[in-house]
């Protein structure tokens, strides 16, 4: 078959990418080969035990979006429970191309009532609110289990009346614990994949291929087995997930592993990763490329490597990434590399290059306020961090960036309004409530909860994203965001106008011009006036 034939059964185009049920018999090599690779999910062994449990008035939905595996987990399930336990496979579309989905699921609703077995759904979350609105009222009572699932959408395996609810939202493939990113379910399916083992047939394939010829796809299949390139892999699509809203979904990673082993590329699957084809990782892999984060250190490399006066460490390094990669890296290519196969030891100095950008220190924060909320107790360095973060960081940049405009430096004072050619500045004072951040739980990790108290008024909480860190980095470095670039600064100017609108009545101000500063102080509704030149 060859190393890349194996390798189709990954496609999204492949007739294997959604599991149907097929008659006995029709387990073909590549239906063994994708049986081999499925990796079993949480979500999949709760519900099948909620199907050993279900009475015969019971109904157990599998809930998700398009891509998550429910038709997979649900066609395995059938094989083993369809005696007992009634099967809609997937609600989300019609059975027959005379009636619509909802037509079809009213039916199934039907039968159920009449039935005498449970009944199991795969249904997507898009279909459930449409069977809300468009669902026969005969069906009232189901529907209305429905809208009470969407307010508990958060509780694993919620029930309502006789309806159960999983829902993969409850069962996160990526994990934010411990100062970094983690996914089983990436972690055991790439395993799988590149183990040197006797009962991995895409090992064999692998070795059948390196001993008739030195393709491309090899190489990329041994760079894909370094645990290094998987864990930076893996945070990569953390990143994706916390920045761009991408969720990881088995049928596009999988597609998404297949063509970065099978493209071809001048710089091997490397150059895949940050490359442009038609993929939503892709897109958004290319927005992290290392080489886009600008550093005197990064520009300094580029010159030496230009004028060959690179030293004999970085040089020694080099070879120790082509050897590695099996091509000839671009200086871009050498810094992508380094970045995706750092964390041995190997290629320190290289690694550095990429290890403080903007985007790394933004993560760095990030999950390590993660950590914070998830522990019940804060230690005293805890605690240090958070006020580190919070004032030395957020509210510093949120400082900043209000008074980007002021003709000087007006710390304790954010502008409130301009009238013509005066900036209007209130006092503010802003501290971070630790007691409401030891008190709380952290629910999801797409948004953090920042406790401010804002001129001794009562605590409001700010949604902090990763953007924002981000933003609020790359400001303390002197950088000044484009109001024409709205989404960037949005949640930049949601923070400064919740300050200003706790400073209204503030007991002093200042009125900055050009080349004038009044200070207006307040005490006992008495007003002085101070100006300085």
């Amino acid at each position: 078959m060859g190393l890349k034939n194996a390798l189709s059964v990954l496609s999204k185009s492949s007739p294997y990418s959604v599991s149907t049920l097929r008659k006995e018999g029709d387990s073909d090599a590549q239906q063994k080969l994708k049986d081999y690779l499925y990796v079993t999910p949480l979500i999949q062994s709760e519900f099948e035990t909620a199907l050993l449990e279900a009475g015969v008035d019971d109904i157990i939905c599998l809930c998700g979006s398009s891509g998550d595996g429910k038709s997979e987990i649900l066609t395995q399930l059938y094989k083993k429970y369809s005696c007992r336990v009634d099967f809609h496979l997937d609600a989300t579309h019609s059975k027959s191309q005379h009636q619509s989905a909802v037509d079809c699921l009213n039916g199934e609703l039907d039968k159920f009532k009449s039935s005498s077995k449970p009944l199991a759904i795969g249904i997507n979350i898009g279909m459930l609110q449409k069977f809300m609105k468009l669902g026969d009222e005969r069906h009232n009572n189901i529907k209305a289990s429905f809208g009470e699932y969407f307010k508990n959408r958060h509780t694993k395996g919620f029930k309502s009346g006789n309806i159960s609810f999983y829902d993969f939202e409850c069962y996160p493939r990526l994990e934010y614990t411990n100062n970094k990113i983690t996914s089983i379910f990436v972690s055991k399916f790439l395993q799988k994949l590149t183990c040197n083992s006797d009962e991995n047939p895409f090992w064999q394939y692998y070795l059948d291929d390196v001993q008739s010829s030195a393709g491309m796809i090899n190489k990329n299949f041994e760079i894909l087995s370094l645990k290094e390139f998987q864990n930076k892999l893996i945070e990569m699509l953390g990143l994706a997930r916390l920045q761009e809203e991408q969720f990881l979904t088995p049928r596009s990673f999988v597609d998404f592993v297949y063509q970065i082993l099978t493209r071809e590329h001048s710089e091997g699957i490397v150059g895949n990763l940050f490359g442009d084809f038609d993929s939503e990782y892709c897109q958004i892999f290319k927005k992290f490329d290392p080489n886009k984060f600008r550093s005197s250190e990064l520009d300094t490399f580029y010159l030496e490597y230009s004028t060959n006066t690179l030293n004999q460490e970085l040089q020694k390094e080099l070879q120790t990434l082509s050897s590695r990669t099996g091509v000839e890296l671009s200086p871009q290519g050498i810094v992508r590399c380094a970045y995706m196969l750092g964390g041995a030891g190997e290629i320190f100095s290289i690694e550095n290059l990429t290890k403080n950008s903007c985007l790394q220190q933004a993560l760095k924060y990030y999950l390590c306020l993660i950590d914070i909320y998830s522990k019940d107790k804060l230690t005293c360095e805890d605690e240090e961090n958070y006020f580190n973060f919070v004032e030395d960081l957020l509210i510093t940049s949120a400082f900043e960036y209000a008074n980007r405009a002021l003709p000087i430096k007006s710390n304790d004072y954010i502008v409130s309004r301009r009238i013509e050619s005066y900036s209007i500045c209130n006092k503010v004072s802003a501290q971070v409530d630790i007691d409401w951040v030891v008190n709380h739980k952290l629910i999801s990790s797409d948004s953090l909860p920042i406790p401010l108290v804002i001129n001794s008024k009562n605590t409001f909480v700010f949604l902090l994203d990763i953007k924002t860190i981000f933003q609020a980095i790359q400001i303390s470095n002197g950088y000044k965001p484009n109001r024409q670039n709205l989404e960037v600064i949005a949640k930049f100017d949601e923070l400064v106008s919740h300050m200003v609108s706790r400073t209204v009545d503030a007991e002093s101000m200042k009125v900055i011009s050009s080349d004038k500063v009044a200070v207006i102080n307040i005490n006992r509704k008495r007003f002085s006036v101070e100006v300085l030149v």
